[in-house]
Formats: C-alpha cells, sequence, structure tokens
C-alpha cells in the first residue's frame, strides 16, 4: 500500500510543514524497524513461511463447537 501516499495526501507540506515531516521521517522509522523485525524472525526464528504454515496447519484441526438450546 501507499503509505506516504496517505502521508502526501491528509498531512500536506503546504499547510502543516512541520506535521508532514514528523509523519514522513515517522512512516521511514516505521519502515526500518519492520525491516528489521522480519530479518530477525527469518534468521532467528521459524521464518514467516513456517510460521503460516503453523497457523494454517493450528486453524484447520481447530472444532467448531455449536451449541443448540
Amino acid at each position: 500500500m501507499g503509505f506516504q501516499s496517505v502521508v502526501i495526501d491528509y498531512i500536506p507540506k503546504r499547510t502543516h510543514a512541520g506535521l508532514h515531516k514528523l509523519f514522513m521521517w515517522a512512516l521511514n522509522l516505521a519502515t526500518v524497524a519492520v525491516g528489521v523485525s522480519l530479518y530477525e524472525f527469518e534468521t532467528n526464528d521459524v521464518g514467516v513461511t513456517e510460521a503460516i504454515k503453523r497457523v494454517w496447519k493450528a486453524s484447520s484441526k481447530s472444532e467448531i463447537v455449536c451449541y443448540a438450546d
């Protein structure tokens, strides 16, 4: 998704220059944090693919219980 476009559209530089700059820096910081987190998850844990497999397998084994009155 274009989160940068959201900041550009909803916090215009011409009316909120300081706030626009703050949100652009926050977006860049969040992007780096997510990248580092994904790298750590891939190298030091099971990884994204294995995590999705485990969640998919766990949700398919769960039983749906319906209580009728």
